[in-house]
C-alpha cells in the first residue's frame, strides 16, 4: 500500500504535466529507450538555454548494473537482469523531473541530477516500490556509487536526493534513510566516502575544515574555495601568453580571460551577448567632460544575464535577467580587444547561424532540389578544410591560417586542393560510410548507382537534410531562444561566443576547420570550459599547454577566479557596498561569503588611534584591533578594559603590550587568556561553557561546531537506545554529561559574532598554581 506522501506527489506532478501539455504515458522501447519525438525536452519546456537535458530512457545504466551486481555478489546475494524502471518508479522519476523543474523551478541540468540519483536507488530496490525502500536499498545504491567515481559526489547527490526528495515529501515509510548512507567495511570504500564528506562541508561551509583549523593569524578564511596559487598563474599564462593551437581554442582563451577579468560566474561567460559592450560618456553640471574638472569622462561597462535573480522565473518557465558590471579602466583595453577579436573570428558561424534560423533549413545557401557537389556537402559536414590527399597540402598556408585564423585563407587551401584531378578519398569513404542512404548523382541530378570519380559526384541537398535529421539529429545546429525578463527572446546567433559544435577534425584529428563552411555551430558550453580546466582530461587547455608534468595535470574550478576577486578587493579595503554593486548581489551578506582574507589582513582593516599606534607593539595591536571590533574577550581584556577606564589609555596599553602573548584561536571562536606559564587544562574545550570564548564570523567556527553537535546527538542517540542489560556503570552520568554539552555547543551555535555563548559561565581556566592542594599528592604553596 503506498504511503500518501508518494500518492500525493505523483498526482501534483500529473496535474501539473497535464496542465503544461506533457504526455504522462511516455512510450519506450523495451531497453526503456524512449524515441526523439517522445522524449521531454527540459530547456524547451521551461524556456532555458542549452545544453538541452531530456528525460529519454526508463533503462538501467549498464556500468551502474555491472557495478552493483559485484555489491550483490560480496553480499551473496543473486545478481540483477539488465530491464527497466518498474511502473511505480517510472511514475516517481517522472514526478521528481516535474517537481524540480515546475514546483521548485530549478535549472533543468540541476533537476536531471536528482532524476538520475532516483534511478540509482531504484536499481538497488529493483521490485521494491519507492515507499517500501529499505535501508539495506539505500545502502547498496550508495556503495555503488561509492565504487562508480572516486570524488564521490554522485554517491553524496543520492543522500541528498533522498534528503530532499524522499524524506522532506514523507515518500518512505522510514523517515530517516540517508543515516544509511554509509560506507560498507572497506578502505577504499571509507576513503571516497570521507572525500564526499569534505567535498560537501567545503561546498557547505568552507572547511580548510577538516582537520585543517586556522592555527595562524596569516592563514586565510575558507582557503579551499580559492584557486591554487600554481593553478592559477598557470592559467594566466596560457590565457595570455600561449597563442591558440585550434580555433575553439581561441575562442575558450577569450571566455577564460574574460572569466579572470570579470570574476563573473561560468554560466553568465558562456551566455554573454554579442552586444555586451557598452559605453558610457559623463559630463559636469555645465556639460563640461568630466574628465577636464578631475573625473572620468568616459566608462565601459559589459552588459550580461545574471544568474541567482529573484526575477528570472516566469509564470511558465524560466528567463535571463540583465545586469551590468562596470569594466576597471585598467582593463578596459585588455576587454575591448578580446571582444573585437571574437567577433571577427565568429562572424562566420554567426552568419550562418542567422540564416539557418531564417529559413529553418541546415543549408540555408542551396535550395532543397539543388544539385551540389559531393565535396561541397563534405566540407559543409565534416568542417575538413582537406579534402585530397598530402600531397596537395601547403604547409605555408597551413601554417599562415593556424597563425592569425584568417578565415580568408581557406579559398586558397580550397583551390589547391581542387586543382587538377584530386584524389577525394575522404569524401568518399564517408559518404560511403556515414551517408550510405544518401544517392549519388549526376550533375544533372540523375541518380548514379556507382561512383568512381568523386570529384564530379553530386548528391541533392534535400536527400542530406533529410538523412541527417533521420540519422544524425546530433547534427543540427543549435537554433532554440532563450527568454528575457522583459518579455523579448535572444537567439543563439546573439551571442558573443560561438565554436563548432562536434568539429572533431580540429580536436581530436588535429586538421583545419573550415569555419566559412562548416554549418554546425552552437554558443559554448559552460560544460566545455569546465572541461578546458580540469588537467584530468586530455582535451584541457592544462593537458595541452601547461608546461612541464605538473602544469599539465593540474585543476582549477571557475567559480574559484570569482571568489578570488572578491577576496583580492576585500583585501585591498574596497568597500562591501561596492563589491556588492560589482558582483549584482542583493545584500553584502552575500558578499563577505567570498572574503577569504586572513586574520591578520581583516584586523589590519580596523583603525587603531594614532597614540595606540605609537605605544602598542605588533601583537598588542593586533589585541586591541580586536578588542575594538568585539572580536576578543577574555580575562586580559576585562583587566584591560578595568586599567583602561581607571587609570587611562597610557597604563592600559603598557598593560597589553606585556600581556599580548594571550592571543588565541581555537575552532570554535577566540579566547584571550594568557598561557605563557600555564597551558589551560580545558584547551578545545571551550565550547563546554567557558566564559573567556567568543564567537566570530569564520565559517570554519560554524562548521566545526555543527559536526560537534552531530556527533555529540549521535553519541546520545547511541547510549539512550542501549538496553537495560548493556548499558555500563555510570550510564545515567555519560547521559547527562552528553546531554550538557550538546545544550552548550548549540548555544555556542546561537550566538553571534562578537558575543559570549557563556558572559556568566565558568572560568575553565585555572592556573597550575590555583591547583594545588586539590588531591592528596599536593599541596597548596605557602607564601
Amino acid at each position: 500500500m503506498t504511503t500518501p506522501g508518494y500518492t500525493s506527489f505523483i498526482l501534483e506532478a500529473k496535474a501539473t504535466a497535464r496542465k503544461r501539455g506533457l504526455t504522462w504515458d511516455i512510450p519506450f522501447d523495451r531497453l526503456g529507450k524512449v524515441s526523439h519525438d517522445e522524449r521531454w525536452n527540459l530547456n524547451a519546456i521551461v524556456g532555458a538555454r542549452p545544453p538541452n537535458s531530456y528525460v529519454s530512457d526508463f533503462g538501467f545504466d549498464v556500468d551502474r548494473l555491472r557495478i552493483m551486481n559485484t555489491i550483490r555478489r560480496q553480499i551473496g546475494q543473486p545478481e540483477l537482469e539488465a530491464g527497466q524502471l518498474t511502473q511505480h518508479w517510472r511514475d516517481f522519476y517522472k514526478a521528481v523531473v516535474i517537481d524540480g523543474l515546475l514546483h521548485k523551478r530549478m535549472k533543468p541540468q540541476s533537476v536531471m541530477v536528482n532524476a538520475r540519483s532516483i534511478k540509482d536507488l531504484a536499481l538497488a530496490a529493483h521490485n521494491t516500490p519507492p515507499w517500501s525502500v529499505s535501508p539495506e536499498h539505500v545502502r547498496q545504491a550508495y556503495n555503488s556509487l561509492l565504487l562508480a567515481g572516486g570524488s564521490g559526489k554522485t554517491a553524496d547527490d543520492l543522500r541528498v536526493a533522498i534528503v530532499m526528495i524522499l524524506e522532506r515529501n514523507y515518500i518512505v515509510e522510514i523517515p530517516t534513510l540517508s543515516q544509511h548512507c554509509i560506507p560498507f567495511d572497506s578502505d577504499n570504500l571509507r576513503e571516497v566516502h570521507q572525500v564526499a564528506l569534505n567535498r560537501r562541508l567545503e561546498v557547505n561551509g568552507g572547511a580548510d575544515s577538516i582537520g585543517n583549523t586556522r592555527k595562524r593569524l596569516s592563514d586565510r578564511k575558507s582557503a579551499a574555495k580559492l584557486p591554487g596559487e600554481s593553478e592559477f598563474w598557470e592559467l594566466v599564462r596560457i590565457c595570455f601568453t600561449e597563442h591558440p593551437r585550434t580555433f575553439s581554442d581561441a575562442i575558450r582563451f577569450a571566455a577564460l580571460q574574460l572569466l579572470i577579468i570579470t570574476g563573473l560566474r561560468i554560466n553568465e561567460i558562456a551566455s554573454l551577448p554579442l552586444d555586451c559592450d557598452r559605453w558610457h560618456s559623463y559630463v559636469d553640471a555645465d556639460g563640461e567632460v568630466a574628465g577636464k574638472k578631475g573625473g572620468i569622462s568616459r566608462a565601459l561597462s559589459l552588459r550580461f544575464f545574471a544568474e541567482k535573480k529573484d526575477e528570472d522565473e516566469l509564470e511558465d518557465g524560466l528567463c535571463l535577467v540583465e545586469a551590468s558590471q562596470y569594466v576597471p579602466t585598467m582593463f578596459e583595453e585588455t576587454v575591448v580587444e578580446i571582444l573585437t577579436k571574437v567577433k571577427k573570428l565568429t562572424a562566420p558561424l554567426r552568419e550562418r547561424l542567422r540564416k539557418q534560423h531564417q529559413s529553418n533549413r541546415l543549408f540555408p545557401e542551396f535550395e532543397p532540389d539543388a544539385i551540389v557537389p559531393a565535396y561541397e556537402i563534405y566540407t559543409m559536414l565534416t568542417g575538413n578544410a582537406y579534402l585530397s590527399s598530402l600531397e596537395r597540402f601547403d604547409a605555408a598556408l597551413d601554417a599562415q591560417y593556424r597563425q592569425t585564423f584568417d578565415a580568408d585563407i581557406f579559398e586558397q587551401i580550397r583551390a589547391s586542393q581542387l586543382a587538377g584531378k584530386p584524389s577525394l578519398k575522404s569524401v568518399a569513404r564517408y559518404f560511403v560510410e556515414r551517408r550510405g542512404s544518401v544517392p549519388r548523382r549526376d550533375s544533372f541530378g540523375d541518380i548514379v548507382l556507382k561512383t568512381t570519380d568523386w570529384a564530379h559526384a553530386y548528391v541533392r541537398v534535400g536527400d542530406v537534410e533529410e538523412d541527417i535529421r533521420t540519422h544524425t539529429p546530433v547534427k543540427l545546429p543549435e537554433m532554440s531562444s532563450a527568454n528575457l525578463s522583459d518579455g523579448s527572446q535572444i537567439l543563439p546567433h546573439d551571442l558573443m561566443f560561438l565554436v563548432p559544435y562536434r568539429g572533431l577534425i580540429e580536436g581530436r584529428n588535429g586538421g583545419l576547420l573550415d569555419t566559412t563552411r562548416y554549418v554546425v555551430s552552437a554558443p559554448i558550453s559552460p560544460a566545455s570550459l569546465h572541461r578546458a580546466l580540469d588537467g584530468r582530461n586530455t582535451d584541457s587547455i592544462f593537458y595541452r599547454y601547461g608546461s612541464g608534468e605538473n602544469g599539465k595535470s593540474m585543476k582549477l574550478l571557475p567559480h574559484e577566479l570569482r571568489h578570488l576577486q572578491n577576496a583580492e578587493m576585500f583585501r585591498l579595503g574596497v568597500s562591501d557596498t561596492v563589491i556588492t554593486r560589482r558582483f549584482n548581489r542583493n545584500d553584502v551578506v552575500q558578499s563577505h561569503a567570498y572574503d577569504h582574507r586572513s586574520l591578520i589582513e581583516d584586523l589590519r582593516d580596523i583603525d587603531v588611534p594614532d597614540e595606540a599606534q605609537e605605544v602598542l607593539t605588533d601583537n598588542a595591536r593586533d589585541v586591541y584591533a580586536m578588542v575594538l571590533k568585539g572580536k576578543a574577550s577574555g580575562p586580559i581584556i576585562d583587566e584591560f578594559r578595568r586599567i583602561q577606564a581607571e587609570h587611562g589609555d597610557k597604563v592600559a596599553f603598557d598593560f597589553l603590550n606585556a600581556e599580548a602573548d594571550g592571543l588565541h584561536v581555537t575552532p570554535y571562536g577566540f579566547c584571550v587568556n594568557s598561557f605563557a606559564v600555564d597551558p589551560c587544562p580545558k584547551h578545545l574545550e571551550c565550547f563546554n561553557g567557558c566564559r573567556h570564548l567568543a564567537r566570530t564570523d569564520v565559517d570554519d567556527e560554524r562548521v566545526h561546531l555543527e559536526r560537534l553537535s552531530e556527533r555529540t546527538k549521535a553519541a546520545l542517540t547511541r547510549l539512550e537506545a542501549l538496553s537495560e542489560d548493556k548499558r555500563p556503570v555510570g550510564w545515567r552520568n555519560q547521559i547527562e554529561h552528553a546531554k550538557v554539552r550538546h545544550i552548550n555547543i548549540l548555544r555556542t551555535l546561537e550566538a553571534r559574532p562578537g558575543t559570549k555563548p557563556f558572559p556568566h559561565g565558568a572560568d575553565l581556566y585555572r592556573s597550575a598554581e590555583s591547583t594545588l592542594g586539590t588531591s592528596v599528592l599536593d599541596r597548596k604553596i605557602e607564601r
